[in-house]
C-alpha cells in the first residue's frame, strides 16, 4: 500500500486542507461502517495507539483506534492553524507537525519564498522527514496553497525545491488556488506569476483552481 503526505501552506491552504480532512473522514465512515483500518484510509491517515508514549504506536490493521492525518501544516500567521486546533478536527492533527509564525508574509511572494523559506527550511525539512518515516511506501507529497498570498505562493513554492532535493523519487502534486478577478490585493497577480515559474520547474502535477469557483461551490 502507498501513502501520501498533505502539506497545507498559508491561510487558504490550511482552510481548504481542513475541509479535505473532514470530507475524507466522513466519506470513509460511510463506506466502512465497521471502523476497520483499511488501505483506503491508510493512504492519508495513521492508526495510532494513544496508550503508547511518544508518537504513539502505529497499528497497521484491525480496528481504528485513533486516526492522525499524514499532514504538515504551515502558516506564517497563527490564526487559521489555531482555529483548526480548537475545532472538531483538533485530535486528527499531530501538533508536532505544525509550523507557524506571527508576522505573516504581507502578501509578498519574496517574503514567503526568500525570508521565511531560509528561516524555516531546516524545521520544515525535519517535519517532512518525520512524516516520511511513518509511511511504508511514500508515493507523493500533496501541497495545497494559494497563488495570490505571500505565504502560499512564496513559501509554498519554496517547499517544492526542498522536496525535489530531499525526496527526488517522490511525486510532488500541487493544488494551486488562483485569485479571482475580483481579488482586491494589489500584489496577487505578481505573486501568481512568480509562483508559476516555480511550479513549472519543480512540480510534477498542478491542479489549478479558480478561487471564485470555490466561493460559488461554498455558497450553493
Amino acid at each position: 500500500m502507498t501513502q501520501s503526505v498533505v502539506v497545507q501552506v498559508g491561510q487558504c491552504g490550511n482552510q481548504i486542507g481542513c475541509c479535505f480532512w473532514d470530507l475524507a473522514l466522513r466519506e470513509h465512515a460511510a463506506v466502512n461502517q465497521k471502523g476497520i483500518y483499511d488501505e483506503a484510509i491508510s493512504s492519508f491517515f495513521r492508526n495510532v495507539d494513544t496508550r503508547v508514549v511518544g508518537d504513539g504506536g502505529s497499528i497497521s490493521k484491525g480496528k481504528i483506534c485513533s486516526l492522525k492525518a499524514r499532514a504538515v501544516l504551515i502558516d506564517m500567521e497563527e490564526g487559521v492553524v489555531n482555529e483548526i486546533l480548537q475545532g472538531p478536527l483538533r485530535d486528527v492533527f499531530d501538533t508536532k507537525q505544525l509550523i507557524t509564525d506571527i508576522s505573516g508574509s504581507g502578501n509578498n511572494w519574496a517574503v514567503g519564498h526568500k525570508v521565511f523559506g531560509s528561516l524555516y527550511q531546516d524545521q520544515i525539512l525535519e517535519k517532512f522527514r518525520k512524516s516520511a518515516e511513518h509511511c511504508d511506501c511514500l508515493q507523493c507529497f500533496f501541497i495545497i496553497h494559494s497563488m495570490g498570498g505571500g505565504t502560499g505562493s512564496g513559501l509554498g513554492t519554496f517547499l517544492l525545491k526542498v522536496l525535489e532535493d530531499e525526496f527526488p523519487e517522490v511525486y510532488r502534486f500541487v493544488t494551486s488556488i488562483y485569485p479571482s478577478g475580483e481579488d482586491d490585493v494589489i500584489t496577487s497577480p505578481y505573486n501568481s506569476i512568480l509562483a508559476m515559474k516555480e511550479l513549472n520547474e519543480h512540480a510534477d502535477c498542478v491542479l489549478p483552481i479558480d478561487n471564485q469557483n470555490i466561493i460559488y461551490i461554498h455558497s450553493s
